[in-house]
């Protein structure tokens, strides 16, 4: 009780136009201690609760993966600190603490994720059964699943490599001398994954390849610093949209058991009336509950897609600020081609679809695929959606060296209801799945999501364990955006917990002269699931034994347990213009040919204003702020 009435008297000691900067007065010092610890103390506290008692969801879809050094070294709690330049992307305003002059980063990051989970037979599952009352055992009953192969889109060249990273982020910042205006410009990639696994894992029937990423490949910047206390910025960025997806779809259900059965019970059998009319085998042998239906492989992308992100900072005392910020949706419309390869067994039930006049006729009636064909490709077209979000944050400073910060991040997901993928012609493999229920028609196939609005939280710390070094550590909790109802291996990643450490160097503290002019900041993240498990007979994307219920459910009979692991890294150097500016003269003049050189050592004249250009000159160039030219000594 003692303590709150010490924050409650301090807090009433400020007043509105003091607490927002707008005037400045002094405070007993006590107080402000009081108020200091008092915060520290709640901000931990809630913490630790929410830790403790925030829900457990049962999937996820993630993002801000990898978008740089300190980010990746605190977690992503970094809305209410510096961030340097990738400010642009957590907090434009943020973007006015940058030096004044013209600043250059350059970085690398990467990941290695493994990514798989466990198959069981579902034990309230009625297996199927053949024509002579055999149980039909499914392959995936008891396996496992799992990969390391990450896979990244590589922009220009159109292609994927089997890898994760690439020299992101980059940015470019200026503030002019006295200027309240800073300017930004960054590439960076806010969305990013993709995997593939090995031929004959399970995961080929529902997500055998996926690339998926959004690359912001131009993103300018502008922050203003309203006052010593208040920033304000804004990012609008131009990006491009890529999803690649490979699969074997199956299609186990009591519908394609039951062609199977009636296919093997009329194998080899023979009849004139039958063989003009509805030949047999029935169903050309019949589909199998187990059989791969082919290959699809998906391939689109867009190439303009617009968003903007706009954020403040807000700095009430020296060790108190606050941050916030608004990033607009993503939506994608996204155009390429796709690929339908059929296997031996549905070709030869279409075949049979068409064997006679009389079965050409009813299937031409009821709208079935009759004209044998080993694969189908076209033009496909798909409409996809990164939905809104906010951050807010907070930063206390108990003490000189030490800085607590705290996150919130709430991301709009539920505006995400489903998937449509339209296609330029009549697919067989829908013209079929009408007649189990299917009503998105033939030519598009929708894929119910119905995703649900994330709230992630995490917490971080700096400690500034020297002038020239500043450690870090963060912890954050990344909350699903899938309804388990729906949730399958394409897009829909377990809840994961993340931690992360890093440091940043001051170049000119280090005492070391190569570098004295750069700074540096490492990052490194470690990514796991939280266990759970997706029942049997549970999801509509996944295993739930229902016809009319869900398209493509591969796992029927089976329950499922993911599992994910990944490793996060990123390094990354910010640097003065002039220090690139200075090698690149550097490396011109090594490479300079001989006849610029005399019998005597040109002479450097260092100047203090520009000078002509002439016969007598050889070189005559600005490099920190001086001017200078050789002369030539003959």
């Amino acid at each position: 009780m003692t303590r709150i009435l010490k924050i409650k008297s301090a807090m009433a000691c400020l007043s509105l136009s003091e607490f927002f900067g707008l005037r400045v007065k002094k405070f007993k010092t006590r107080k402000l201690c009081d108020l200091r610890t008092a915060l520290t103390l709640v901000f931990v506290a809630v913490a630790a609760n929410l830790f403790l008692l925030l829900p457990q969801a049962q999937a996820a879809f993630n993002e801000n993966m990898l978008i740089d050094a300190k980010g990746l070294g605190m977690a992503n709690n970094v809305i209410s600190d510096t961030s340097g330049i990738m400010s642009i992307h957590w907090n434009p305003g943020g973007l006015s603490l940058m030096g004044e002059g013209t600043y250059l980063t350059i970085g690398f990051s990467t990941g290695y994720m493994t990514i798989g989970g466990d198959f069981e037979k579902d034990p309230d599952f009625e297996p199927y059964h053949d024509a002579q009352g055999n149980e039909r055992k499914d392959p995936v009953w008891g396996k496992s699943s799992e990969t390391s192969t990450g896979q990244m889109y590589v922009p220009v060249l159109d292609t994927t490599l089997p890898a994760m990273g690439g020299p992101i982020p980059f940015g470019i910042s200026h503030r002019s001398p006295g200027s309240k205006w800073t300017f930004g410009f960054s590439i960076y990639m806010p969305f990013v994954g993709g995997w593939e696994f090995d031929d004959d894992d399970p995961a080929w029937y529902n997500n055998g390849s996926t690339v998926l990423s959004h690359l912001n490949y131009a993103a300018p910047s502008v922050s203003y610093r309203v006052n010593d206390k208040l920033s304000v910025g804004a990012t609008f960025a131009a990006g491009q949209s890529v999803m690649k997806l490979e699969m074997s779809p199956r299609a186990p259900n009591e519908l394609t058991n039951i062609t199977k059965i009636l296919g093997e019970a009329t194998q080899g059998m023979s009849n004139p009336v039958f063989d003009l009319t509805i030949p047999l085998p029935l169903f050309g042998g019949g589909f199998g509950p187990y059989d791969v239906i082919g290959d699809v492989e998906l391939n689109v992308r867009d190439d303009f897609s617009p968003s903007y992100t706009l954020g403040a900072l807000y700095e009430p005392l020296d060790w108190l600020s606050f941050g916030l910020t608004y990033h607009s949706a993503v939506e994608s419309h996204m155009t390429g081609d796709f690929s339908f390869k059929y296997g031996k067994q549905w070709q030869d039930m279409t075949a049979w679809c068409g064997s006679t006049a009389i079965m050409q006729v009813v299937s031409m009636i009821f709208d079935l695929p009759y004209e044998t064909t080993s694969e189908q490709k076209g033009s496909v077209s798909m409409d996809l959606k990164y939905p809104q979000m906010v951050d807010f944050g907070i930063t206390v400073r108990p003490l000189k060296k030490f800085a607590l910060t705290g996150t919130l991040h709430w991301a709009d997901w539920s505006s995400v209801s489903k998937n449509e993928i339209k296609f330029d012609q009549k697919i067989q493999l829908l013209q079929l799945a009408k007649y189990m229920g299917y009503t998105g028609g033939s030519n598009q196939l929708n894929v119910d999501r119905k995703f649900e609005d994330t709230l992630n939280w995490g917490v971080g710390g700096t400690f500034q364990a020297l002038d020239w070094l500043q450690l870090r550590v963060g912890y954050e909790y990344r909350e699903s955006s899938a309804n388990p109802r729906y949730a399958d291996l394409q897009l829909t990643l377990p809840t994961m917990y993340y931690v992360g450490a890093g440091l940043g160097i001051k170049g000119a503290g280090t005492g070391i002269k190569m570098i004295k002019d750069v700074d540096i900041d490492l990052g490194l993240g470690y990514m796991w699931n939280k266990k759970r498990k997706i029942p049997g007979n549970y999801s509509e994307n996944f295993n739930l034994d229902e016809l009319g219920v869900g398209l493509n459910k591969p796992y029927v009979g089976n329950s499922y347990e993911p599992k994910m692991t990944a490793i996060l890294a990123s390094l990354q150097a910010t640097m003065p213009l002039e220090v690139i500016t200075g090698l690149l003269v550097d490396t011109a003049d090594y490479l300079l040919p001989s006849k610029w050189h005399s019998k005597k050592d040109p002479k450097v004249v260092d100047l203090k204003a520009p000078v002509d250009s002439s016969a007598g000159l050889i070189n005559n160039m600005r490099f920190k702020n001086k001017y200078y030219f050789i002369e030539d000594s003959e």
